[in-house]
């Protein structure tokens, strides 16, 4: 078996002849109806209340939300589709704002912003949230821990919030998209930080990482429970839910109000992309390449999901550039001292989203040898507990001289979760 391992923007050639693998594929389709007829469907018929056109008429200020570039959502196919509609309801291109849920990640420059939603009309404003800005925020409630909740005016004083978003496992909320477009997608920072916080369980002592915060773990998930009842403060009138196929594209779409098309995504999520394997004493795992390896942050989240088909004393062969460094300034504190007790005692006491990736990732690579095909800084990658490996043929042919026979599990494409019981 010869395989391209996304890698950048370019792919690396895995000769894994003599080897025995078996390659963790989702069971979504490869190739399924053009995307533009799954959200025209999706749009005109949706699984609950009026179709969007109807929904939009008379509205004379509409949001649409759409995600940032670290999530795929095939907007300057969607974006067309969804201001047909709401042309076709009679809402001038004037009174339309495209607010990108940034959540707390960088707002994109100039031409990646362009990239992302695609040729716009003239007359819709495209904005990009910024949590920090605590000019554009909006209070809408607390949480339960009384934290205020901000959210960013251009949703709260719309008059029909449209959501549009991808749904998938996301490793430490459940899943990602739907309700996480709201919050923490257009949130205050702080109410941001005060909601990931309880992915430390401070009931515990010592204090450790909440067992229910995992991927596919929505009931008893306090993060997510939160996001969940924080997002009804401010719920889209429309969402625009899809899940990938195999290769990347949607495969499956579903509009209407959230709360009656969020479970059915997830519940698609998980079909296509919870599967039985392992455990692997070798895997290889791609990040999957440029947006999704351009960060250690985002990279992260494809070595979680294949480390979870590792037995305890795996190798496993991490293919991610990670180019643009570790992703976040707010997780530099942290990489100067990953030590896994250092880090949860940190943000036990204040916690910072990124500190809870670097936890994860030292979790992982005191458990599994962590062999890294990266363009990271070496000194910064072993001080991780990776171990830089710049030449990925040389780790296959060690494996093929010290045990041919032992089975290699292999994540080329999309991630893929193992099947939860119950």
């Amino acid at each position: 078996m010869i395989l391209r391992l996304p890698y950048a923007h370019g792919c690396i050639t895995a000769d894994l002849r003599g080897l025995r693998c078996q390659e963790l594929r989702p069971a979504a389709p490869r190739h399924a109806l053009s995307v533009a007829a799954l959200v025209e469907a999706a749009l005109d018929r949706p699984a609950a209340g009026p179709a969007l056109a109807a929904l939009a008429r008379g509205k004379q200020r509409v949001t649409v939300l759409v995600p940032d570039a670290t999530r795929k959502a095939s907007l300057p196919v969607v974006l067309p589709l969804v201001l047909g509609r709401l042309a076709e309801a009679g809402v001038g291109l004037d009174a339309v704002t495209v607010l990108v849920a940034c959540g707390t990640h960088p707002p994109a420059g100039e031409q990646d912003l362009a990239a992302l939603v695609g040729p716009l009309p003239a007359g819709v404003r495209v904005l990009q949230h910024d949590a920090r800005d605590e000019s554009a925020l909006v209070r809408v409630g607390t949480l339960a821990s009384g934290e205020p909740v901000r959210l960013h005016r251009a949703a709260v004083e719309a008059d029909l919030l449209v959501a549009v978003s991808s749904v998938q496992h996301h490793y430490f909320v459940g899943f990602g998209g739907g309700p996480k477009m709201v919050f923490p997608g257009v949130a205050g920072y702080r109410e941001i930080q005060a909601n990931h916080g309880k992915v430390i369980d401070l009931a515990s002592d010592p204090p450790r990482r909440h067992p229910r915060c995992e991927p596919g773990v929505v009931e008893g998930n306090p993060v997510a429970e939160e996001v969940l009842a924080t997002a009804r403060l401010c719920p889209p009138g429309f969402a625009l839910l899809l899940v990938a196929g195999a290769d990347g594209a949607p495969a499956w779409a579903a509009g209407g109000p959230l709360d009656a098309v969020f479970p059915q995504a997830c519940e698609k999520v998980r079909e296509w992309f919870e599967v039985e394997a392992g455990p692997f004493r070798r895997v290889v795992v791609s990040a999957g390449g440029f947006p999704t390896d351009h960060t250690l942050i985002q990279a992260h989240k494809a070595l979680d999901a294949a480390c979870r088909f590792a037995a305890p004393d795996a190798e496993v062969l991490f293919v991610a550039a990670c180019d643009g460094g570790a992703g976040s300034p707010a997780m530099e504190p942290f990489l100067s001292d990953p030590r896994a007790a250092a880090i949860v005692a940190r943000l036990a006491e204040d916690y910072v989203q990124y500190g809870h990736t670097t936890l994860r990732l030292v979790e992982k690579t005191a458990r599994f040898r962590v062999l890294a095909k990266t363009e990271l800084q070496r000194e910064l990658a072993e001080r991780l507990g990776m171990r830089p490996e710049p030449d990925v043929e040389a780790v296959l042919d060690r494996w093929r001289d010290e045990d041919p026979e032992l089975p290699v599990g292999l994540i080329a494409g999309p991630p893929v979760y193992p099947r939860r019981r119950g």
